[in-house]
């Protein structure tokens, strides 16, 4: 990584210059061509200007690019033991490499004054992700699927336009009352085609022919307009009380088509271009209280309902999964209480905080294979409730310790899914990638060495541990507790910092992410390296 920033007209116009370059070999080996199976390469640029055309004005524009190519994109292992007893292997016939690249351009003004400050927010971003052949749909080493997706550069590429004004208090606001306000506008375009080629050995995946293929059309089109508004009012020197809403809308606009084509026959329309459009709206109020006893310790209470919009399914391969069927929009009710303080000048500093969830009309995504997307329903209610706390203390010198722990009890209170033709109760059941408990303790030991230059050594360990977890809503596959250990240690002065490094420094072997029906993915080994850096 590089970058530089500089003015080019003193207190007028900056400019900014960055680049990060990644690259490296897979973790995982393909048995099949004994080479590495998950090689990436990225690069990420950053290009900024800002503005400063008088006193309490500015503006910025910033340009990102991201170039990212995975030449395997899906490192998957069929079944929990095989991912664990012969780790970071698999065997896949169907190589492809994954085209990956995003634009994000954006222009921010900004204003400051005694009476209220506004800023302006513009964005426009872009995602094109496609195969360059064939990819493998099985994960395996049979003919039996194949995925292809490259149908040119107007296809399978997310455009996003955003616009936000926001207003906020200025400094001779009324003393007792803070307050800010906003729209938000966005539209989305995905288009997207996809293939997927039924090969000789289809029948071990449960296809019906052989040597066929599929052709699914999606075209999404969402438009949203959001307002919102909260403010803060002193009911005493250290009550205060915080009201807010906020309302949503959102339309959401499908149209899909399906075609069918056996081995070189002409092509069949199996589905003509079929629309559908569904509207949203909600409002959705917050309120809280908090008190503050002194600088350095306050205590509040919030509640808040939360909104997150419905949608509609696409088209699939899958003959039981209807596509442009609607589901409805998921609610929310949160309540949150919790303590901050700090003593003995920031030397220890703790937080606590209690939370609990409620969701209704929860929306459960399953995975749809092998077209690899995802089809959501509303499948029941969900109750989520935990606590979590934060430690961090400076009180020897030179050694810093931090310390947060999270405990999560969350479950399915009603939960009926479809399952093999049939509606299976799985009620009680816990939510997919939830852990327990997280528990990570933090130790860094900093030794000056030469003051003049701030010459430093510096040695941090990290424990972390992870409690159990689910990632299929019959919780079958499930991860039991887990600890890594990261460690660092090195040099770091004003202009240069050089350190030498260990993630997973046991090399524990775990589950990453698995999906339910049956493929799994293991978190990072044992990796270490060394990093420098200078500043000039």
């Amino acid at each position: 990584s590089a970058g530089v920033r500089s003015p080019i007209i003193k207190n007028k116009l900056y400019v900014g210059v960055a680049g990060v370059y990644q690259q490296r070999n897979g973790y995982y080996t393909n048995t099949l061509t004994n080479t590495s199976y998950d090689k990436q390469t990225s690069f990420t640029s950053n290009y900024y200007l800002k503005y400063i055309p008088k006193q309490n004005w500015n503006v910025l524009v910033n340009i990102k690019h991201h170039i990212n190519r995975n030449k395997g994109t899906f490192p998957l292992v069929f079944g929990v033991q095989d991912a664990l007893a012969d780790p970071f292997k698999l065997a896949q016939n169907a190589l492809a490499k994954m085209i990956d690249n995003t634009f994000n351009g954006s222009l921010s003004i900004n204003h400051t004054s005694r009476l209220f400050n506004f800023s302006s927010q513009t964005a426009y971003q872009s995602n094109q992700r496609y195969y360059n052949a064939p990819l493998d749909g099985d994960f395996s080493p049979i003919d039996g699927v194949t995925v292809i997706n490259d149908y040119g550069k107007e296809w399978n590429k997310v455009k996003v336009f955003t616009q936000e004004f926001k207003f906020t208090s200025g400094a001779s606001s009324i003393s007792k009352i803070k307050w800010t306000t906003g729209i938000y506008f966005f539209h989305q375009y995905n288009p997207t085609k996809q293939t997927t080629h039924f090969g000789e050995d289809a029948a071990l995946v449960g296809a019906p022919d052989k040597n066929f293929s599929v052709t699914n059309t999606n075209i999404g089109k969402n438009t949203g307009l959001a307002a919102y508004g909260q403010i803060t009012y002193s009911l005493t020197q250290k009550l205060e009380l915080i009201a807010g809403i906020r309302g949503d809308m959102e339309i959401k606009k499908y149209t899909v088509r399906g075609e069918y084509q056996k081995e070189t026959d002409p092509i069949i329309e199996t589905r003509s271009d079929t629309s559908s459009v569904v509207k949203y709206n909600a409002l959705s109020p917050k309120l809280g209280l908090s008190y503050q006893f002194d600088n350095s310790s306050n205590a509040y209470f919030t509640y808040s309902k939360g909104f997150r919009t419905g949608g509609i399914t696409q088209l699939s391969t899958d003959p039981t999964q209807p596509p442009l069927f609607s589901y409805k929009p998921e609610y929310s009710n949160n309540w949150e209480a919790g303590i901050k303080n700090s003593f003995w000048k920031n030397a220890l500093r703790f937080n606590l905080a209690f939370f609990l969830t409620k969701v209704k009309d929860a929306q459960v995504p399953t995975l749809i294979l092998p077209d690899a997307i995802t089809v959501t329903k509303n499948a029941g209610e969900l109750k989520s409730q935990g606590v979590e706390a934060e430690v961090a203390m400076a009180l020897l010198p030179n050694l810093q310790v931090d310390f947060n722990i999270g405990y999560t009890d969350a479950k399915y209170t009603t939960l009926k899914i479809a399952q093999n033709g049939t509606e299976v109760d799985l009620s009680g059941k816990k939510p997919i990638f939830t852990p327990s408990s997280t528990r990570i303790v933090a130790i860094q030991y900093s030794i000056p060495l030469y003051k003049r230059l701030n010459y430093r050594f510096v040695l941090r360990s990290e424990f972390i541990r992870i409690g159990k977890q689910y990632f299929d809503l019959a919780n079958t596959i499930e991860q039991a507790d887990y600890n890594l250990v990261n460690l660092r240690l090195g040099f770091t002065t004003n202009k240069v910092d050089l350190f030498f490094w260990s993630r997973n420094s046991l090399d524990k072997k775990y589950i990453s992410y698995a999906y339910d029906f049956g493929a799994v993915h293991l978190g990072d080994p044992k990796t270490y390296g060394i990093t420098l850096s200078a500043k000039f």
